[in-house]
Order: structure tokens, then sequence, then C-alpha cells
């Protein structure tokens, strides 16, 4: 039942003109990245109640919430540029006013073909998705960019609102902008604009300065994500913590490994929904297993909002053509367990329908529709298992009623 507070309070905003000062918070969406192993990573089971039965039903919610700050941290040549570059577009593609915006504060950064290639999007799409500038690019100007695609959105919001297809708790249909996506390559070297074209080093008080400016900027920032449904792709370098002292330095934060640090303070760490780490696990060659030049990389979820859980899963890199999508859940199955056979007679199934070999792999799964459909529910069978059996294990964790506690029963 309303209180009366809460019925008066919503009759008084209904009329408002700003959307910010009558919404209210829904349920969090979320956007598949397109890589399955990482997408149920941040995975959990989330509930919807059928507004026509009343029946309450659960779904698996994987990939990347709405309107939220992702960090990818790593060393050089991990392949984050090109992970995050693929993860963006195949969020995008599937609605048709999604936006990538892409600041390049590094020198060098994707060639526009190589970035087109990258996204699957042809040349026409490419155009009209993709807003990449790589000058000029400031703390400052990065904030009044987000602040425009915000008020564009929530000022129009007849143009930019969908129906997710899911509803809450009290069977209303949930209703969200569909996703814009701002990737900032790379979060190391964003700068105010008052030390963009300073000559001489500042030394550490500069760094401390700077790093003050770019957290007040993504503190200003994460209400007009959240608001706008602004998913943020950050990329961030994991550099060498230089110890002047004899004495080793602990590490920095938890995923770092002693002797790292992380650029720009902690802030927007803090304020991300998932913090990925990469780290090169080990090399391809052409002549070996998968045909072609690249390496495996290990990526781990070290921060998640939505799964709090921790936990990695290996990705196959081929150089030419980025994370390859279906080799990585090959991978996944191997390191479960789940690949049967050996050499050129490999399955996936223990009834051995589907048949292949490590180096034929990518052309089954390219030219044959059933092989690849069926390989990728085994994969997404297993990956629900381990999402059901995490959520049993945490709400027996949590199951006990805390105001049966007789140390606490007087406080509460």
């Amino acid at each position: 039942m309303p209180t009366l507070l809460s019925t008066i309070f919503r009759q008084k905003v209904a009329n408002s003109k700003d959307l910010s000062m009558k919404t209210e918070a829904t349920e969090t969406t979320m956007y598949p990245t397109g890589y399955l192993t990482v997408d149920f990573l941040n995975g959990y089971i989330a509930s919807e109640v059928d507004p026509q039965t009343g029946e309450k039903k659960q779904y698996y919610a994987i990939g990347l919430a709405d309107g939220s700050i992702n960090e990818y941290i790593a060393n050089m040549n991990t392949g984050k540029t090109t992970l995050v570059c693929r993860t963006a577009a195949n969020i995008a593609r599937r609605f048709p006013t999604s936006t990538i915006f892409e600041d390049i504060t590094e020198a060098g950064g994707l060639t526009p073909e190589r970035r087109r290639s990258l996204s699957g999007f042809d040349e026409n799409e490419y155009k009209e998705r993709y807003i990449v500038r790589d000058s000029g690019i400031t703390a400052e100007s990065l904030y009044e960019r987000i602040v425009m695609i915000h008020d564009e959105k929530i000022s129009h919001p007849e143009d930019y609102l969908y129906d997710t297809g899911h509803t809450d708790m009290y069977g209303q249909p949930i209703m969200k902008f569909e996703p814009t996506i701002y990737i900032l390559d790379s979060l190391a070297e964003l700068m105010p604009e008052k030390y963009l074209d300073d000559k001489e080093i500042a030394g550490k008080s500069m760094g401390a300065a700077s790093a003050l400016i770019v957290a007040n900027v993504f503190r200003a920032i994460l209400p007009k994500l959240k608001a706008a449904n602004i998913i943020m792709l950050v990329i961030n370098q994991i550099l060498e913590d230089v110890n002047m002292t004899a004495m080793p330095k602990k590490a920095q934060l938890p995923y770092l490994k002693q002797g790292e640090r992380l650029p720009k303070g902690k802030t927007v760490g803090f304020l991300a929904s998932t913090i990925w780490r990469l780290d090169h696990a080990s090399k391809l060659k052409e002549d070996e297993a998968y045909k072609f030049e690249g390496s495996t990389v290990d990526i781990a979820l070290v921060k998640s909002r939505t799964s709090g859980r921790k936990s990695s899963t290996r990705l196959v890199f081929d150089f030419q053509s980025g994370f390859d999508i279906y080799l990585s859940i090959l991978r996944y199955l191997q390191d479960n367990k789940l690949i049967y056979g050996a050499g050129t007679a490999l399955y996936f199934e223990p009834e051995k329908k589907y048949k292949f070999s490590q180096a034929n792999f990518r052309e089954q799964v390219a030219n044959n529709e059933e092989f690849r459909n069926a390989f990728v529910a085994v994969a997404v069978e297993h990956l629900k298992k381990e999402i059901r059996v995490r959520d049993v294990l945490a709400k027996e964790y949590y199951s006990s009623d805390i105001t049966a506690n007789p140390a606490l029963k007087e406080i509460l």
C-alpha cells in the first residue's frame, strides 16, 4: 500500500518536464558483448513478473550493465583495444540509434580500416555509427561530450526509449534508452586542459593534480551515464611501479601484482561496475593446432557490481582478425573437460554426432549452421549451470534470518 508521502510526491513530479525528476530506478538491463564466456562471468539470474498471470519468472542476465563504467586493464600487446572495439560493435548493432564514440589519447591506435574490420560494419554503417577523435582530447572535453549525449537523449525520450522485453517485480515493462557506447583509449593519457600543452614535467605534483581533476570528471559523469544509458569502456595501462627503496612495495590494489600500478588514481576503478584484467598466456603459431599466428589471453573479472564474482576465462586471439568468439568457447569447453576424443576426432557431446579437429573447427563453425548451433548450446547450458550453482551457494550463505540473532534483535 503506498504511503501518503509517496503518493503525493509521485503526483507532483508526474507533470515535471524534467525527466530526471520523475524517473525512478529500474532493474538493471544487461547487454551481451558477444563473447559468451566473458558475458557469463558477469551474469546473474534475474527475476521478473508476468503482467498477465502474476507468475514470477527467472532469466539469465549477462554482459555489461546499462549506463556503467567498465575498465579494461592490461600490459601492452594483450589485445585490449581490439577486444573493446568488437565489444562496442556487438552491443551497438542491435539498436537503430546506438552510436559508438571513441576518444584516442594514445599515439597510434587502430586505423579506420582495422576498426571497421573488427566492428563488422560495412563502410556506410561504420560512418553512421562510429565517431572517433584522436586530438584535442581533455578531461573537460570528455565531460562536455558526455553531457551533450545525455542532454540529447533525455530531451527526446520518444526517439531513444525502447521496451527491453522484461518486467520489474510489479509486472511493469522495463523501458531503457537504447545504449550509447563511449570508448576511452586510454585513461593513462587523459589530461586536464591546463596540462595538455605544458612543456615542462612537473613531477608528482602535476600527476596528483591531474588525477584529481580526472577523478572529479568521472564522478560528475557517472549519474549522466546511468540516466541516458551510456556504457563507457575505459582502457587503462598497467605500469611498472618504480621502487626507489630496498623494501618491496605492497600492491596498490588487490587485483594488481607487486610492482604494478594504475595511472590516474583509484577513483575510476572505484566507480566502475566491472574491472577486467587481461594477461598474455601463451603464443600460437601458424604450424600448430589453430593454424594462425596469435596468442591466448586470460581475462579476469576482478570486480563486478552485478555478479559479485571474481573469476576468469581464456580467450583465443588471432593477430589478424582479433579475438575469436568460437575458438574461445572451444577453449573454455576444453578447460572444463567437455571436449571428448583426440586428434582429428573431437566431439563436444557424448553421442559423438558432430566430429571435428582443431584445424578444421573454424571452417565447421562458419559453414555448418547445425554444428554451430549445437556447439553453442552445449556451452550455454554449462555456463548457465555455473551461474545456478553460484546462485544457490549465495542464497545458502545469506539465508539466515538476521532478526533471529539474539545479539542484534534488540538493535533491530
